[in-house]
């Protein structure tokens, strides 16, 4: 049995997490094989193209084809293969940015409330400190997950959707792990064999 074959849906072994790839949904096995024909004539080994479809035996039988890894998973394509968050550390970080926020929010509040600006609050004097301090933690919690959600990583489901898509609808999906400086050329390859949805990260 191949390498590939005994790979099938799982993550490689010792596999390391490459920094960037390029990906996109292909109709037809014939499209597939031509792309993927293309692509080693461009120098690139077959362990650098990575195959999956929603019925993971179709894409096992295109991996003893062409020599590719089958080891594409359809729920969360690029999970095993580049190194970008998963859904759950993009949501980890969301709550640690916002947290961080309400804490920052809370001392900002009790400070201000010994200033004009906290004095502003419309409540009674002996209650000044705990508005304030309840306002700006709540101003911080959301300021931080804004924040937080803007700078995490995105969610590897959510960077691979068109890949999911395609698979869901009964497509394989093709990803060649390669530095970012040759996706404009593997682009170009993959459309012109009929690739759509292309995504790079």
């Amino acid at each position: 049995m191949s390498e590939s074959m005994t790979k099938g849906s799982g993550v490689a072994q010792g596999a390391t997490l490459s920094d960037s790839a390029i990906g996109c949904v292909y109709r037809s096995d014939d499209a597939l094989d031509a792309a993927t024909e293309q692509l080693l004539g461009l120098g690139l080994t077959a362990d650098t193209l990575h195959v999956g479809a929603s019925d993971v035996g179709r894409a096992q039988t295109v991996a003893l084809r062409t020599g590719i890894r089958a080891d594409v998973e359809p729920e969360d394509p690029l999970r095993a293969l580049v190194d970008v968050a998963t859904e759950g550390t993009a949501r980890a970080a969301v709550d640690r940015a916002g947290v961080a926020g309400a804490i920052i929010g809370a001392v900002a509040g009790l400070g201000l409330s010994f200033t004009k600006v906290g004095s502003a609050i419309p409540v009674m004097h002996g209650a000044l400190v705990v508005a304030n301090m309840g306002l700006y933690f709540v101003l911080g919690a959301i300021v931080g997950s804004v924040l937080g959600a803007a700078l995490t990583p995105q969610p590897s489901t959510h960077v691979g959707f068109r890949l999911i898509d395609g698979m869901q609808e009964g497509n394989y999906a093709l990803i060649v792990v390669a530095p970012r400086e040759r996706h404009d050329e593997l682009q170009a390859v993959l459309e012109a064999a009929g690739g759509t949805g292309i995504t790079r990260v």
